[in-house]
């Protein structure tokens, strides 16, 4: 049967399962964000993580008395019971799942509980990997409410002849300024890793995975620096791709240029070392690395595939270049180089913009309204079911 109305003394009340709460996890860190911005009156957070939390995520949610369960990741059967209980101890209104895996949980954990589920999808791919998911997904979803994190994301995973509520919401990143190891390294930082002071650097922050393609932008760079003697190339991030792409670097000309830093948790600091942050990712859902480049000024060339063109305007607030295409990302590469004003004029443009498209508080808003009407709507639907 249905559950009543919340009761009008306390906030909503959500569960938000994910499969890792870990802090290298983009989806986490959404999570995160908006544990901190959120008001505490209107949405109480409780999180479930079906792998085992990492310390560091259990302690920054604890800190705004949000806690994590844990559920386990052995089998969707036993998660969804272990979800259960969690839905049945904390009274929860709803329950939002943050990937596929994570829906089907969170659908057999509230079977005959009459709570509803809300699916926020992440990912491009999210629904087309498979067969299976691809025939269960518009059955399952026909009625439950979905956020899609871009519109790309919305056009690539929307089931087909769904009825329930939706809405596109783009995350929020939080300005540099907001935390003092967000901000900017100086350029002097530059000789700890060995790049001098004239050098030109471009950046990239990524997973090392096959659809990130460094190796479009490795391609390019050989080209380049064939001809700009004083150019790097900084690769944030790790991965199983890892060791392939240092292999492909060591056989460019300027091997001794390319700088592998791994995963660092100071990767928005380093932004500061950086000249051209260049994102050639062909697949990305939202590109929270391409915002957080553009809050820390610095010009912007990305991939014109997916969710990248949302997140830029073409000439006005960053370039991009045909996915894929190293020749087409080495002339834009070279077109900032050559001319400094106009990169400056982007990197400015862009900083502007993505304050003002996407600051945390707002996102917070809209996500507690959204999840606010799907209830509302639930109720209005269990009070009709009754007259009838």
């Amino acid at each position: 049967m249905p559950d009543a109305p919340i009761p009008e003394h306390r906030p909503l009340r959500a569960i938000f399962v994910d499969v890792p709460m870990i802090y290298s996890s983009g989806i986490t860190q959404v999570m995160y964000k908006l544990a901190r911005h959120r008001k505490p009156e209107l949405l109480d957070m409780i999180n479930v993580s079906l792998d085992k939390p990492s310390k560091t995520m259990t302690g920054l949610f604890n800190a705004f008395g949000i806690r994590i369960s844990h559920v386990g990741n052995s089998s969707i059967l036993r998660s969804a019971l272990n979800l259960r209980r969690v839905i049945k101890q904390s009274s929860a209104d709803l329950v939002v799942a943050n990937s596929f895996r994570c829906y089907l949980v969170a659908k057999l954990a509230v079977a005959g509980t009459g709570k509803p589920v809300m699916y926020w999808i992440h990912t491009i791919n999210q629904i087309h990997t498979s067969r299976l998911r691809r025939i269960l997904f518009p059955i399952l979803s026909k009625r439950d409410a979905l956020i899609y994190v871009s519109k790309a994301v919305r056009e690539n995973n929307r089931p087909r002849g769904h009825q329930g509520m939706e809405a596109v919401i783009y995350n929020a990143v939080e300005a540099p300024e907001m935390m003092p190891e967000w901000q900017p390294y100086s350029p002097e930082k530059r000789i700890e890793f060995g790049i001098p002071e004239d050098a030109i650097v471009l950046g990239y922050t990524a997973q090392f995975v096959y659809y990130k393609d460094h190796t479009t932008l490795l391609n390019a760079f050989d080209h380049l620096s064939r001809r700009i003697p004083n150019l790097y190339l900084v690769l944030v991030g790790g991965g199983p791709d890892h060791t392939g792409a240092v292999a492909r670097a060591k056989q460019l000309a300027a091997s001794d240029r390319v700088l592998f830093l791994g995963i660092r948790e100071d990767a928005r600091a380093l932004l500061g070392i950086v000249d051209l942050y260049v994102h050639v990712a062909p697949e990305e859902a939202f590109g929270l690395a391409v915002v957080e480049a553009m809050l820390a000024q610095r010009p912007v060339i990305a991939a014109r595939a997916f969710a990248l063109p949302e997140l830029i305007r073409d000439e006005e607030t960053g370039l991009l270049f045909e996915t894929g295409n190293a020749q087409d990302l080495e002339r834009q590469i070279t077109r900032l180089i050559e001319n400094r004003a106009y990169a400056a004029q982007l990197a400015a443009a862009g900083e502007q913009d993505c304050r003002r498209r996407f600051p945390p508080e707002p996102f917070a808003q809209q996500v507690t309204a959204f999840l606010q009407n799907v209830m509302s709507r639930r109720s209005s639907q269990s009070l009709v079911r009754k007259k009838i």
